[in-house]
């Protein structure tokens, strides 16, 4: 009798190996071969999955960004009126964008390989361009109920803090740690 397979698990495995890879070495490390032998698997089980090197890094975006998003449903949307219990929600979801534990951290680094990707590949664009229209989408809902005149003017500096700090916090570019990502953005929730 054949072995059965959980198509859905067997295809998150897979993302998830490739994912740990991306980490290690960037998008160049997530080859086929490269990503069968991190699942324990045969390069035909990643094959019947994904047809491309392309179509599996998208996998990837998206089930980063599947998690960030079901982390930021663990933070509902306070009642309305009360400004400090806004504030203190918009903080819970901008800690939740940011580099503060390892999981995040990972997550980060794979972004930022796809965004730095997405320049020169066009297979990336569209899955970044979701992925930063759900980011303004999800700060200027946090951002308004703040009070804060201009919602959407002040998601966009907000998406370029998290950016700019995310970068920092991952790269040799900046060597922030979390602490000071933590203060950073609690400093710019509180001008709001």
């Amino acid at each position: 009798m054949p072995v059965r397979v959980d198509a859905e698990a067997r295809r998150r495995h897979i993302v998830d190996a490739a994912l740990r890879l991306i980490v290690r070495g960037g998008l160049a490390a997530a080859t086929f071969r490269k990503v069968a032998a991190e699942a324990d698997l045969n390069i035909g089980s990643v094959r019947h999955y994904f047809t491309d090197h392309e179509s599996l890094v998208v996998a990837v975006a998206t089930e980063v960004g599947d998690r960030m998003g079901r982390r930021l449903t663990r933070h509902p949307a306070p009642a309305s009126g009360d400004r400090r219990a806004a504030r203190r929600h918009l903080l819970a979801v901008l800690a939740e964008l940011v580099p503060l534990d390892e999981e995040r951290h990972r997550e980060s680094i794979v972004l930022l390989e796809i965004v730095t990707a997405s320049r020169i590949d066009p297979a990336f664009e569209p899955v970044v361009r979701q992925m930063a229209a759900d980011l303004r989408q999800v700060l200027t809902d946090a951002v308004a109920a703040t009070g804060t005149a201009d919602p959407a003017r002040a998601a966009a500096h907000l998406a370029a803090l998290v950016s700019g700090l995310s970068l920092d916090a991952v790269t040799p570019h900046g060597t922030v740690d979390r602490a000071t990502v933590l203060t950073v953005l609690e400093d710019h929730v509180g001008t709001l």
